[in-house]
């Protein structure tokens, strides 16, 4: 028969793998996090260095426009062959890494160009072009551009492209634009070696992270193993205290009747013969609570929790109907041939039963009647012990499952108490209602388990 734990149980049962998990789950979230951190400062590090080598480009263009006095002759194309604007061109020519310079108006007509075939020419609508117009200094990466101005530049086919505003003055009005076509060598290695250190960074740190942080998953998972250690013995020694508790509670019925004989016997002398009869099955009952204590003590949480209901029942039966009989009480009782199993132990089942019988016998009189039905319908089972006594008052009926509440002169008010935990142990609930039309009615639902295997 396999081991059916009760729900208590399963919640300290073995560990989730957590490191297993948090390596999955970490690593996907440290990696996509240190990837885009890198994409971001990559981005971020070649705008910051396109645009410093473009506003270096922009200062000594516009330096050398105001040195050799050329602005004026952007508003009139046809000095365009005039010395110093020669000279100016020479000048921006001989800057490192220039493969073309295209110089525009603003009207964006080629007042001159290193490719004398775009002389004159006017191009499609151009963004940057546009944008540099306002004043704005514009720098990008074009690779591979299908641009109508490139078609003449040769290879290789990836430049910087940057588009210097020419100011009329210091700040003064835009007159014109020079776009220059570059390959910095030096800036691309650069960048590349920037690139290099930023992904080796993220990949660094991410293992980092992840290691420090799988160091830290792995002490808490050493902790909470503790933890579970623990709390399997605690809920261990409480079963046995409730399984003592129970014991205590239902020796002091039989207890009681043997001292009740032996009074009586001694009160009346011989004229009153002792009942040997009811002495032994009430010491024998005794020896049966206390037998069951001492077998769950060994180890409560290493039985299996599959309790077959049927015999628990008739057991039970077997014991009230004598005591019922004995006191002049009517017993009935009915259940089906097959009854299931639940998940909890029947030492705890067979506890409750008792307890709430017992109750019922002290709560009727000579001639009332306590029964004991069992029934199972969509998965769950349902035993309900009703009897034909007083019933119970209104004002107490919601403290009668509070522990050490008790309406007995002498009672010690865990009976239901433990009863009604034994049934939350196993998923299931206890209720307790008035019968009609007086009396009362205790309701016990179970789940039912699954028919086990051969």
């Amino acid at each position: 028969m396999p081991d059916v734990l009760s729900p208590s149980m399963t919640t300290v049962g073995r560990p989730a793998a957590i490191t297993r998990w948090f390596m999955i789950a970490g690593s996907i979230g440290v990696g996509l996090f240190a990837i885009g951190m890198a994409v971001l400062l990559d981005a971020f590090i070649e705008s910051r260095l396109l645009h410093r080598d473009a506003e270096l480009s922009g200062d000594f263009v516009q330096s050398i426009a105001d040195t050799q006095k050329v602005a004026e002759i952007f508003r009139q194309p046809e000095r365009a062959n005039d010395p110093a604007f020669v000279e100016f061109l020479a000048h921006i020519a001989a800057m490192p890494d220039v493969l073309r310079i295209n110089v525009y108006t603003r009207e964006q007509r080629v007042l001159w160009s290193s490719s004398p075939d775009l002389i004159g020419q006017t191009f499609g609508h151009n963004d940057e072009l546009d944008e540099a117009l306002t004043g704005e200094l514009v720098a990008n990466f074009d690779a591979h551009s299908d641009k109508s101005e490139h078609v003449l530049l040769g290879s290789p086919r990836e430049f910087v492209e940057n588009y210097v505003p020419v100011h009329a003055a210091h700040n003064g009005p835009i007159v014109g634009v020079i776009e220059l076509y570059r390959r910095p060598v030096a800036l691309t290695q650069a960048l590349a070696e920037g690139q290099g250190r930023i992904w080796g960074a993220a990949l660094l740190g991410g293992s980092l992270l992840i290691l420090s942080l799988l160091w830290f998953v792995r002490r808490i998972e050493r902790a909470l193993g503790d933890q579970q250690r623990r709390l399997i013995d605690n809920e261990a020694l409480a079963m046995v205290g409730e399984l003592s508790a129970a014991v205590a509670h239902n020796i002091r019925n039989p207890l009681g009747s043997i001292r009740s004989a032996a009074e009586l016997t001694r009160e009346l002398g011989p004229t009153m013969p002792l009942d040997h009869e009811e002495v032994i099955r009430h010491v024998d009952r005794i020896e049966h609570l206390v037998r069951t204590l001492l077998t769950s003590a060994g180890d409560p949480t290493g039985r299996p929790h599959r309790c077959a209901v049927r015999p628990v029942l008739e057991a039970a039966r077997g014991r009230i109907a004598a005591d019922l009989a004995a006191q002049h009480k009517q017993f009935s009782h009915e259940w089906p041939e097959q009854l299931g199993e639940v998940a909890l132990d029947d030492i705890l089942l067979t506890q409750s039963l008792a307890s709430i019988l017992a109750n019922a016998a002290e709560a009727t009189r000579a001639g009332d009647q306590v029964s004991l039905r069992a029934s199972q319908s969509a998965g769950e089972l349902r035993i309900v012990i009703e009897d034909s006594g007083s019933g119970l008052p209104a004002a107490s009926r919601d403290k009668l499952l509070q522990p050490f509440f008790t309406t007995k002169p002498r009672g010690l008010g865990l009976g239901l108490p433990l009863a009604r935990r034994a049934m939350e142990r196993a998923g299931g609930s206890l209720t307790i209602e008035p019968a009609m039309p007086h009396g009362t009615r205790v309701t016990l639902s179970l789940p039912l388990l699954p028919a086990s295997a051969a």
